[in-house]
């Protein structure tokens, strides 16, 4: 299962060695981004030199804002703690900063780029089994998002989840358990 940044080590993996898999599952995943997504803006501001150090490392502005915006049904506190247990020093935030630096957008940077822009290509090619989860409203996958993909990749079943913005495993991780068992069944992976 493939999400965020997981998506490019998971279809990075996946392309170099289509040979060990018989199959993809993924949500809210990165492609190339030829401009900053609306609702994307606050990631200029974690990739200045000045002001991404003071927001991420800080004030983990990653941790505290961005995460719980990205979810529904909001965080009990304690799985808020939870998310924040590895990164409670300023020295364990490092991570933290590199992440939005390492997103390709816009061909930045462009050992990234050249490596989503691969994979991404694969992946719209590939007649692998996909399983492709996206919720409503979304936010890197909107509806709009997921009609495009729905018609350009091969051997796909698509599933609306339900409500979710971007960390929608939290929102529907039931709805996403029984698809994927549910697809896991259906294909001869």
């Amino acid at each position: 299962m493939s999400i965020d940044w997981g998506s490019v080590l998971g279809f990075n993996w996946a392309y170099h060695h289509q040979d060990r898999i018989a199959g993809l599952v993924f949500s809210e995943f990165l492609r190339p981004f030829s401009e900053f997504l609306p609702g994307f803006e606050i990631f200029r501001a974690f990739r200045d030199p000045e002001m991404g150090p003071k927001l991420l490392i800080e004030e983990n502005a990653f941790i505290e804002k961005v995460l719980p915006a990205g979810i529904v049904r909001g965080l009990t506190q304690a799985e808020h703690d939870y998310y924040r247990g590895p990164f409670l020093k300023e020295k364990d935030r490092q991570p933290i900063y590199r992440f939005p630096n390492e997103i390709p957008i816009e061909g930045q940077p462009a050992d990234v780029w050249k490596i989503v822009e691969t994979y991404h290509e694969w992946l719209l090619e590939t007649g692998l089994p996909k399983l492709f989860l996206w919720a409503t409203p979304g936010k890197i996958v909107t509806e709009e998002t997921a009609a495009w993909y729905m018609e350009r990749l091969k051997n796909v079943k698509g599933v609306n989840v339900g409500a979710g913005i971007h960390d929608i495993q939290e929102d529907q991780p039931h709805k996403m358990g029984s698809e994927i068992a549910g697809w896991l069944d259906e294909v001869e992976v």
